[in-house]
């Protein structure tokens, strides 16, 4: 689940809780124990969720986006490029992967009884690894790869990109895409 998505549920899961607790508090000695006890240990799952969010936002804010750069500006179809990948502040990365993905929109019909549905997918149709690495130390990391393009186009129209995966030491995988643009032969 994305972070967004994590601080909405904790949104409602603790304003569920905490409104549930404020009621059973007030009304305490109404309240049967047993209920007591159970909204004391859903209380304690929301503390748990916050904790969560917390240490989630602070990972995302101390993780930076690497830089990519290309030594050219469009390349074609069979060129090669350097790509430069620098990643100043690599503490709490515990692996770094650089990869050339190509993707492109597929589009299927499908009869259902009396209707026709169309679907439109984004598929990946190539993906190349470019480069593997494990941080040993906090120094910054700067790389040098040579990137390949293919000799022709995998599919119709690929949308070509450049993306940075950073598996994180306490947990969670963050991707940085960097699209880059290859001139059609026609």
């Amino acid at each position: 689940m994305n972070f967004c998505g994590r601080f909405l549920f904790a949104i409602v899961w603790v304003g569920v809780f905490f409104a549930f607790s404020l009621w059973a508090w007030r009304h305490r000695f109404g309240t049967p124990l047993g209920m007591l006890v159970i909204l004391a240990i859903f209380d304690l799952i929301a503390l748990a969720v916050i904790w969560d969010i917390v240490l989630r936002l602070q990972r995302t804010l101390q993780h930076r986006v690497p830089v990519v750069e290309i030594d050219h500006d469009r390349l074609a179809y069979g060129d090669s490029a350097q790509l430069r990948v620098v990643e100043e502040h690599p503490e709490s990365i515990n692996e770094m992967g650089v990869k050339l993905i190509g993707e492109c929109y597929n589009k299927a019909d499908q009869d259902i009884s009396e209707h026709r549905q169309t679907v439109i997918s984004l598929t990946r149709v190539y993906e190349e690894e470019l480069m593997r690495i494990k941080p040993a130390s906090a120094e910054p990391i700067s790389r040098v790869v040579q990137l390949h393009l293919p000799k022709s186009p995998p599919a119709g129209k690929v949308q070509w990109k450049i993306i940075v995966d950073s598996h994180l030491k306490h947990g969670g995988i963050t991707e940085h895409p960097f699209p880059i643009r290859v001139r059609d032969f026609t």
